[in-house]
């Protein structure tokens, strides 16, 4: 039970100590090797790492370091093979990398900038498009009022033409009903006429034989 509990600090400990680790770099020395302990006699747990390499520091003892490569082994080396910066010519690489990056980024914000500036022309003319519209629909909406105002005049005018033609036409009636009534009364009073004339033509007819006799008569005496 105490085994266990003691591989539990030092686990936990190899984790607190690997999250805020440090991190030092091969120096300028073409190869090398870490050990199993801090001595050359030692196994190699890892060799060949190049310069530049960085590795991840365990432990600091004597002139001794214990690191973790990145490729997870770990092993002792002595203090003067690492540095705590990158070496001059992982700098250079790097330098060109950030340099490259930043001309890279100047070349996206540029082309960035030429596309805003492309699309607030766009947005210029689209403006200036969309106002010539407005203006164009301003003034066909004036003569659409325009229009909509003699409309109105005109159909005023016909209202007042129809209630015209109305009157006009009742008068016509009036003057046909008077004028069938007028009509009615002539055709009677030619109708008496002509009854008179007929009954006079006839009392006329039957008193002149008598008339005519009586003057013979009297002439014979």
């Amino acid at each position: 039970m105490f085994k266990h509990f003691l591989y539990g600090i030092t686990a936990s400990f190899c984790i607190l100590t690997s999250a805020y680790a440090e991190t030092v770099y091969v120096s300028d020395i073409q190869f090398v090797a870490i050990r199993e302990g801090m001595s050359n006699s030692t196994r190699a747990t890892e060799r060949g790492i190049k310069s530049g390499t960085p590795l991840t520091v365990l432990e600091r003892r004597d002139s001794y370091i214990k690191v973790r490569t990145p490729e997870g082994n770990e092993g002792w080396l002595p203090d003067y093979f690492i540095s705590q910066d990158r070496v001059s010519r992982d700098q250079l690489v790097y330098l060109q990398q950030q340099l490259t990056q930043a001309k890279e980024a100047e070349a996206e914000a540029e082309e960035a900038l030429n596309q805003r500036q492309q699309t607030n022309n766009e947005l210029t003319q689209s403006v200036e498009s969309l106002t010539s519209q407005r203006e164009a629909l301003e003034e066909q909406l004036a003569d659409v009022s325009e229009l909509a105002q003699k409309a109105n005049a005109i159909v005023s005018a016909n209202e007042e033409s129809h209630y015209q033609i109305q009157s006009l036409q009742q008068q016509v009636d009036n003057l046909q009903q008077q004028n069938d009534k007028l009509s009615s009364s002539i055709e009677q009073r030619w109708f008496m006429i002509g009854a008179g004339t007929l009954l006079l033509g006839g009392i006329l007819g039957l008193v002149f034989p008598l008339s005519r006799k009586k003057k013979v008569s009297s002439s014979s005496w």
